[in-house]
């Protein structure tokens, strides 16, 4: 039998090299996705999405906030003004070092940011998205 993962193609956008690696590991160890993508800088996330069609838009990206030259809600506010059909198809989990109340806030005005998670992923903060995953199918 075939294992179903919750998410087909994962994204995850973090400035921090040791942070990529330890997410992706453990979405990888706990078959979250069946294909994880990492990008080091919004700018690469932003080419690979606005060269997707609507259908292959990522199930789900994870963005972290507090990167240099470009942060997380610049990078949500160009994908929107490049691509809106791409905006609206995607997921957002908001994953992030911050507990900053403003940023919770701020992200919620986001209608596609479906989740606000303090760094590092647990398998609660995983369990829990992926209840929220189901409920929004």
């Amino acid at each position: 039998m075939i294992k179903e993962y919750p998410v087909r193609t994962a994204f995850l956008i973090d400035d921090s090299e040791v942070d990529l690696f330890v997410q992706k590991k453990f979405l990888e160890i706990r078959q979250f996705a069946s294909h994880i993508v990492t990008f080091n800088s919004p700018a690469q996330a932003l080419e690979a999405l606005i060269g997707t069609q609507h259908s292959e838009t990522p199930g789900l990206i994870f963005l972290d906030l507090n990167m240099p030259v470009t942060n997380g809600f610049e990078f949500l506010e160009q994908v929107r003004q490049t691509s809106s059909g791409v905006f609206d198809a995607m997921k957002v989990v908001i994953l992030t070092s911050s507990n900053n109340m403003a940023d919770r806030e701020r992200a919620q005005s986001f209608n596609n940011v479906i989740s606000f998670i303090s760094k590092p992923l647990t398998v609660k903060g995983l369990d829990d998205l992926q209840k929220r995953l189901e409920e929004t199918v």
